[in-house]
């Protein structure tokens, strides 16, 4: 909430970093339109990992499920709550390929994760590495998975996040449903 000042205007904050909005404070005497700025948790939290914090640390410290990628694919940690999703834990992902921790059918062929003719269209791996290529971050991309698991394959639909701090890329699964269901 904003408490105005005399004179009714507020000051757009937004996160000096990321651009979020942030809210609104009192005019302070500032020019008309003008914005200011401070820092999300979000980006606090990475600025302060760039600094030196351990990655699963950082990425634990991270609201939203997410995995950190290695330069060719291959899975550094996942939080808690990519694990939850996934189901398992960083100690059980550390070092292995991003399909083989998300269960792709096609990971399970005998050329592996990143290597089967299928790999080439994956939307997944393709904004993953597009990231660590260009540095740019992707927000909400739809993609689909196709899980083996122990009651049969399943489709999934998901929406993905990918940004890159410190070199290591960090893949956001912001939501991910199974096909067909609400």
């Amino acid at each position: 909430m904003c408490v105005l000042l005399p004179g009714g205007r507020a000051v757009r904050v937004e996160c000096s970093a990321c651009g979020v909005h942030l809210g609104d404070k009192p005019d302070e005497g500032v020019p008309e339109g003008a914005i200011s700025h401070g820092l999300c948790d979000d980006c606090a939290h990475r600025f302060i990992a760039q600094m030196g914090m351990p990655l699963e640390r950082y990425i634990e410290g991270l609201a939203a499920p997410i995995a950190a990628v290695g330069p060719t694919g291959v899975i550094g940690a996942v939080n808690e709550r990519a694990g939850e999703l996934l189901g398992t834990t960083s100690a059980h992902v550390r070092g292995f390929q991003g399909g083989d921790v998300f269960e792709c059918e096609y990971s399970f062929e005998p050329e592996g994760c990143g290597q089967t003719v299928h790999c080439s269209g994956c939307t997944i791996r393709n904004t993953v590495m597009d990231t660590r290529r260009t540095g740019r971050a992707h927000r909400r991309v739809p993609a689909t998975l196709s899980r083996s698991t122990d009651a049969g394959r399943r489709e999934y639909e998901l929406l993905i996040s990918t940004s890159m701090v410190g070199g290591v890329v960090f893949l956001q699964i912001e939501e991910m449903s199974e096909a067909g269901s609400e």
